[in-house]
This record gives C-alpha cells, structure tokens and sequence, in this order.
C-alpha cells in the first residue's frame, strides 16, 4: 500500500504546485507599472447611467421617470444587439466598441442638446468571468466592481487542484466579437506584469489537467480499495483469533 501512495504523490512535483517559484525572497520586491486596459462596451452589456442637470423635469423625462429626486437616481440599460443605448427625448446613442469614458462624453453631448449642465455618468452594472477546470468550484461569478485580478478569480474558484497544469493556465478574451487566447504560468513571476493580470469582463479562464492526472487518480482509487481490504483482514484476524 505504501509503494502505491509513493507512487501517486510522486507524480505531481510539490514545486509545480507553487506560485511564482521564480520570485525574489528579498522582503520588497518591485515590480514595473501595470496599466489596467479600459474595458470596451459590447453588444448584451447592461450599463446604470445616470443623467443629471440643471432642469429637473428634462431630467426626469430623459431617464423615464418624474419626481423631485430624478436627478439623484441611475437607470440600468441593456446595450441592443446593433451596440445602442435607447433613451426617452435623446434617442439612440451608439455605445458599442466605446469605452465607458468614450461612451459618457458622446452621452453628454447628446443629452446637453435638451439639458442646460448635463452631467453624465456610465458605469457596468455587473463584472462576470468563467472559470473552467482543474479548479476546485469552476463557475461563472459575478461582482459589483470593476478591478478583478487573474488572482482574485482563482481565489473566487477556490484554487488549482493537485491536477492544474500551472503553467498553462488560458484566458479567453472577446473583445468586440474578436478573440483572443492568452497563456499564464503560474509558477513564473511574469503572472504579476502579464497583460492578462487584470480581468476583462466575460473573459474566461481554462486550467487544463496534467497529462497524468488519469493514472493519479487511478493510483487513489486502488490506494483506497487496498486499505480498505487490509483493515477488513485486520479486523478479521481480531475477531477470530
């Protein structure tokens, strides 16, 4: 039974189950400046919007209600399938392919046709992201902001298995209907400075399972059935010895 359970923790190197194993021990480490690349609307995004200014009955006729608050609440919009944003009085406006900054700067222009001091604000009103295989609870998550790193997402997944490739974890990305597929290692430092550290929304993450993770997995079921077969014997022997 113990040569078995050798065999099966050897398989897996405790060193590829270590993050950034190439990472300096020194008690500060510096690393370059990682820039965050702004997120692009796409077509089935839901953005809050708010439209403020200076006459409060257009305000309220421009976000869909009336009242004396109107100018104090947001409204949530789902980007159409042709990348537009359909608003009461203003019309549609087009939001696809724009960054949020983009998209609220063309949003205040429209609106300032109708609205003295139009002030405008755009945000996401979900952050979503996949994590498939080798993880401990693969699913799609959800979150209310917009920072997410690739850090973060494995720690919502509840970490690698013993059986993750770790250096050949994929991200997905769709950017405007355009994919891409980028490629972390885990067990290298570059991970930190990777332009897939920080998390696009809808990207999703693939760890792929080792090449012998079958004959791992193999090795534990024998290993299991084995010591159980010695402690039914041991108990055996007790009883009628």
């Amino acid at each position: 039974m113990m040569v078995i359970m050798s065999g099966m923790y050897s398989c897996t190197s405790p060193r590829k189950l270590k993050y950034f194993t190439n990472l300096s021990d020194s008690a500060l480490v510096q690393l370059p400046e990682l820039k965050r690349s702004e997120a692009v609307i796409m077509p089935d995004d839901k953005l809050e919007i708010r439209i403020s200014g200076a006459n409060e009955v257009t305000v309220g006729i421009i976000n869909g209600f009336t009242g004396t608050t109107a100018s104090a609440q947001a409204t949530s919009y789902l980007v159409d399938a042709d990348g537009m944003v359909e608003f009461p009085l203003i019309g549609r406006v087009k939001a696809s392919g724009l960054t949020r900054d983009q998209f609220r700067i063309h949003l205040t222009e429209k609106a300032s046709r109708y609205l003295k001091d139009a002030l405008v604000t755009v945000r996401f009103v979900d952050f979503r992201f996949t994590v498939l295989g080798e993880v401990a609870a693969p699913g799609t998550y959800t979150v209310n902001h917009e920072r997410v790193t690739i850090l973060e997402g494995m720690g919502m997944a509840r970490d690698m298995t013993q059986f993750a490739r770790r250096n050949n974890v994929r991200i997905i990305r769709d950017s405007s209907g355009v994919r891409h597929i980028g490629i972390i290692d885990f067990n290298d430092k570059g991970v930190l400075t990777s332009p897939y550290y920080y998390l696009q929304r809808n990207d999703v993450i693939y760890v792929e399972p080792e090449k012998n993770k079958g004959q791992i997995e193999q090795a534990t079921r024998i290993g299991s059935i084995v010591a159980t077969l010695v402690s039914i014997i041991a108990v055996g022997l007790t009883i009628f010895r």
